[in-house]
């Protein structure tokens, strides 16, 4: 039993030893940044002229081996144009396999040629927009106080709005405008026409999700709500008041031609809107709509 607890530990040891020498304190640093000394040497079998790769979770370069001695080895950047990045008594990850080395290197280049294309697609997108809007939709539930729920028939209902607004990153977006609504209710008992018109004050925030496939369109969601006021004709009279619209939700598409500066955009809207008003009797009356709604628009 003995023995065999000897023969596994022969066995096991040399993995955890390897494991091990893979991480290397950095012992100094010259003041020009370009070389460093680790606490490994010929013992570890480092040899003069040997290239490896020292990295961190966060970075990783190339260095070449000039100078070597049993415990200590100096080591000097490849890149001429780069310092060291690490700190003296910093433990740093070593490997001295050509094979993982410029894999290693080629993966940083990737990082790098990646990190640049987000930088350079944020810089394209981050910053002030303006959105023009029109939308036609119907409504999918109304009710007006002291009207009776059969003797309101349909409502179709015509916005347009334009807003302002600024995309914080690659995803947020915060804006507000006005909207300028135009709907008309059918009635029945009798057979009656009663148009609206309602202007809003609007907020609202959108999430853009990532771009489809390398293209230049993606699709985003919104959540928004306004304030206004409300206008509506019945009969010959007319009722008046304030309005709101809490809250709207839309999902678009936005698509960009190649090498503009704009782009087209496509949505399906729900919203929810209260209005009360008082006729010139003085007379209170409130309404309540959820409306379906199709949108297009162009931002630039």
């Amino acid at each position: 039993m003995n023995k065999l607890i000897i023969i596994l530990s022969l066995l096991i040891a040399p993995v955890f030893v390897q494991a091990s020498d893979n991480l290397v304190i950095i012992q100094s640093i010259s003041n020009s940044k370009k070389t460093f000394v680790i606490r490994k040497g010929r013992d570890f079998g480092i040899s003069k002229g040997q290239i490896s790769l020292f990295s961190t979770t966060d970075i990783s370069f190339t260095a070449r081996a000039t100078e070597v001695t049993r415990f200590y080895s100096l080591w000097t950047l490849l890149d001429k144009e780069a310092t060291v990045p690490f700190n003296p008594e910093e433990v740093v990850t070593y490997t001295s396999s050509l094979e993982r080395i410029w894999s290693e290197v080629a993966l940083t280049k990737l990082r790098e040629v990646e990190q640049k294309q987000e930088e350079s697609y944020l810089r394209n997108i981050v910053g002030n927009y303006i959105s023009l809007r029109a939308s036609w939709g119907v409504s999918l539930s109304q009710s007006t106080s002291e009207v009776a729920a059969e003797s309101l028939d349909s409502r179709t209902t015509l916005h347009f709005e334009a807003t302002y607004s600024k995309r914080m990153n690659r995803h947020l977006e915060i804006g507000g405008g006005v909207r300028f609504d135009s709907d008309t209710a059918k009635g029945t008992n009798p057979d009656r026409s009663i148009p609206s018109t309602r202007n809003f004050l609007i907020a609202d925030i959108t999430y853009h999700f990532n771009q489809l496939r390398d293209s230049r369109s993606h699709i985003y969601a919104g959540l928004g709500a306004g304030i206004g006021k409300s206008s509506t004709e019945v009969a010959d009279s007319t009722k008046t008041g304030s309005a709101t619209l809490l809250p709207y939700f839309r999902l678009g598409y936005e698509t960009s031609p190649e090498k503009s500066s704009y782009s087209f955009i496509a949505e399906l809207q729900i919203e929810n809107i209260v209005a009360k008003e008082t006729f010139t009797t003085g007379d209170e009356q409130s309404t309540g709509i959820v409306n379906s709604k199709f949108a297009i628009g162009v931002r630039f």
